[in-house]
C-alpha cells in the first residue's frame, strides 16, 4: 500500500509540475517541448496492397526522455492519432528496445536522444499512383527530465506519386531502428518462469551460456522495476531473478516482455508461469 501511495504521489507530482510549466510557457507565448518531432518514410513511393513504413521521429534535447509501451514507475507512452486517406490503415507501433531510466526507487523504461517509432501503414489494394499521398498524425507524448511536460504536436508527410520503390533519405534510420528492435523469440529456445513466492525465476534456454541480460516487462505492476535483476548463467542459458511488484495482487499465467542480452540481441519473450501462485 505504501508503494502504491508513493508511485501515485510521484506521478501526480510530475503531472502537476508539467501542467504548471506548460501554463507558464503559454503565458509567455511560446511552448517548450525539448524535442523536434516529425514524420518520415522508409521509401519514397507506395505499392498497392503492400505495407509501407512511416515513423514518428523524436529528436530529444540532451537529458530529456520519452517512454516505452510500458513506461515503468511513472510516465506515459506516446500516442498517435492518424489522419489517412480512405483505405489506408495504420497498425501498431513497432517499439524499439528501451533503456532503463532513473535511479533509486523509481525506474522508468524509455528513450533518449534520436528515437524513431516505426508504424506499418497498409496501402489499399486499389491504390493507384497519381497525386502525392498526404499522411498526418496528432502526436501526444510526455517528455521528462526533472519535471514532466505533457506535449502535443501535429505532423504531416507527403509521399510522391511514383512507383519506383526508391529508398528515402531516412531509410538508414529505419534500418538501424529495426536492427536494434526486439526480434521474435527464436525457434528452439525455451523460456519458463517459476513462482518463488516474492520472486519470479525466469529461466532462458538459448543453447549457450548467457553472462548478462536485462528483462523489460510488457505489463505494468508485475515486477518491481527498481529492484536489482540478478543473473545466474548456466551452460545452456541463464536464470534471471525478478522481484515481484507489491501491486501484483493476482496470479499471472505468463510473464511477457523483452529480454536484452546485449547490443542488437533483444528478443520478445512469453514465459509460462508455474509453481506457487
Amino acid at each position: 500500500m505504501v508503494a502504491f501511495a508513493r508511485c501515485f504521489s510521484f506521478r501526480l507530482t510530475l503531472w502537476l509540475l508539467g501542467l504548471a510549466f506548460t501554463t507558464a510557457a503559454a503565458a509567455q507565448s511560446f511552448t517548450v517541448t525539448h524535442a523536434k518531432v516529425s514524420l518520415i518514410a522508409e521509401k519514397n513511393s507506395l505499392q498497392a496492397g503492400q505495407i509501407t513504413w512511416v515513423g514518428v521521429l523524436f529528436d530529444l534535447e540532451k537529458g530529456w526522455h520519452i517512454y516505452w509501451v510500458n513506461s515503468g514507475d511513472s510516465g506515459e507512452r506516446p500516442k498517435i492519432q492518424w489522419q489517412l486517406p480512405p483505405g489506408f490503415q495504420a497498425k501498431e507501433i513497432r517499439w524499439p528496445t528501451p533503456v532503463r531510466l532513473g535511479a533509486g526507487t523509481v525506474i522508468d523504461y524509455g528513450y533518449e536522444g534520436l528515437v524513431l517509432l516505426p508504424v506499418p501503414i497498409q496501402v489499399p489494394a486499389d491504390y493507384k499512383a497519381g497525386k502525392p499521398v498526404m499522411l498526418s498524425a496528432d502526436i501526444r507524448y510526455l517528455i521528462c527530465r526533472e519535471v514532466c511536460i505533457p506535449a502535443k504536436t501535429q505532423a504531416s508527410l507527403a509521399i510522391p506519386p511514383t512507383s519506383a520503390g526508391s529508398q528515402a533519405e531516412d531509410s538508414e534510420l529505419f534500418r538501424s531502428t529495426f536492427e536494434n528492435s526486439p526480434k521474435a523469440w527464436p525457434t528452439g529456445w525455451k523460456a519458463q518462469v517459476s513462482d518463488n513466492g516474492g520472486f519470479f525465476l525466469l529461466s532462458l534456454d538459448t543453447g549457450a551460456s548467457e553472462p548478462k541480460a536485462t528483462f523489460f516487462p510488457l505489463e505494468e505492476e508485475q515486477i518491481d522495476n527498481s529492484a536489482a535483476q540478478s543473473v545466474a548463467p548456466y551452460p545452456r542459458g541463464m536464470v534471471i531473478k525478478l522481484k515481484k511488484s507489491d501491486q501484483l495482487l493476482k496470479p499471472i499465467s505468463a510473464l511477457k516482455g523483452v529480454v536484452v542480452f546485449g547490443a542488437g540481441r533483444a528478443f520478445e519473450v512469453t514465459a509460462p508461469v508455474s509453481g506457487k501462485k
